[in-house]
């Protein structure tokens, strides 16, 4: 049984209007995960999104390598690489190179994408997307034998192709599969090493964890080796409101996802114009003292602390936050509400 506290997802954000740099950001990011390595994280997190007018975060794997050089001991994973926009021999390469760099500490989280921009900018169609990331676990574990391999799906198909290195893990780097619908989150259980998710409630969690553990009974699976990985927005301050302090990045960070669906950086209407979602972030984003956000975290323990591996991934940097206010809020939890979580 191992629970395990990560820190992201970081999304190198930068708000429109903000004074910050994507050089400042980028290096404050590296600075935040060298820390949290230090104060007892255990691992730290990345996302992806393109074309977007706040700077979401393009690429992961080479974030993750310049993660990788400056940290020693914590996992890096992706949350998630969109798998349909990626060639799958050059992510199963670009992904064993990382792996080595970090002495095999990679975690590939793959996902669907769901934003209609981002498919007509890779000139695919969404409806190729579930047989396109399919195909990419399949090639992915066959390129990462080091063996010479042929392949033939409904997706890709490659001639006798040859990928070196290896990664540093065997057999290969976990993959851990996303996805909400039903359908997705069985094939997670059918064809990943764990399944992620973010947001969404308690008992949704609970729910998708039955269907992924269904999704690899089926597959013959053992279901006990699933790992699970929760994302989980919170922010732990110690003076004044903190909701006070975190709300502009939250509302951010979570708005943009509307923004997108109201039509924002396409063609058509090329600018982010972020809506006001201060319930929504509310609702999601515990803050408080370190007590108030142990309190709100530790059912997510309880439910899930007795699987063999149980990330839970918590955002504690906004988009257009400070290092000082970001760092202080990754220390406080470091030093009170981590103890608190895996004491029991």
């Amino acid at each position: 049984m191992t629970v395990r506290i990560g820190i992201g997802l970081f999304t190198g954000q930068v708000p429109p209007g903000s004074d910050r740099t994507f050089e400042r950001e980028y290096r404050e990011v590296l600075d935040l995960v060298r820390l949290a390595e230090a104060i007892g994280f255990d691992s730290a997190w990345v996302s992806e999104h393109h074309g977007s007018s706040d700077g979401y975060l393009p690429s992961l794997l080479p974030m993750l390598a310049a993660f990788a050089a400056a940290t020693e001991r914590i996992r890096l994973g992706t949350g998630v690489v969109l798998a349909p926009f990626h060639d799958p021999l050059r992510l199963a390469e670009d992904a064993a190179v990382v792996d080595q760099i970090s002495g095999g500490r990679l975690i590939l989280g793959l996902g669907l994408g769901w934003r209609e921009e981002e498919f007509r900018m890779f000139g695919q169609q969404p409806r190729e997307r579930v047989r396109r990331t399919i195909d990419a676990v399949e090639v992915l574990r066959r390129a990462w034998t080091g063996e010479r391999f042929s392949y033939e799906g409904t997706a890709y198909s490659f001639d006798r192709v040859k990928i070196t290195p290896r990664p540093a893990q065997e057999p290969g780097v976990l993959i851990h599969l996303g996805g909400f619908t039903d359908q997705a989150v069985r094939r997670a259980g059918r064809l990943g090493d764990g399944y992620i998710r973010s947001r969404g409630g308690l008992d949704d969690a609970k729910r998708s964890v039955s269907l992924a553990e269904e999704g690899a009974r089926e597959a013959g699976r053992d279901t006990a080796r699933l790992a699970f990985a929760q994302l989980h927005n919170a922010f732990v301050w110690d003076d004044g409101d903190a909701w006070d302090v975190v709300r502009a990045g939250a509302n951010h960070q979570l708005g943009v996802y509307e923004a997108w669906r109201q039509g924002g950086d396409t063609p058509e209407h090329d600018s982010l114009e972020v809506p006001d979602v201060d319930g929504l972030a509310r609702d999601l984003t515990p803050a408080g003292s370190p007590s108030d956000v142990t309190k709100a975290l530790r059912p997510w323990i309880d439910a899930f602390g007795d699987r063999e591996e149980f990330h839970l991934i918590v955002r504690l940097h906004y988009p257009g936050m400070d290092f000082e206010t970001a760092s202080r809020a990754v220390e406080l939890f470091g030093e009170e509400v981590i103890p608190a979580l895996k004491g029991g």
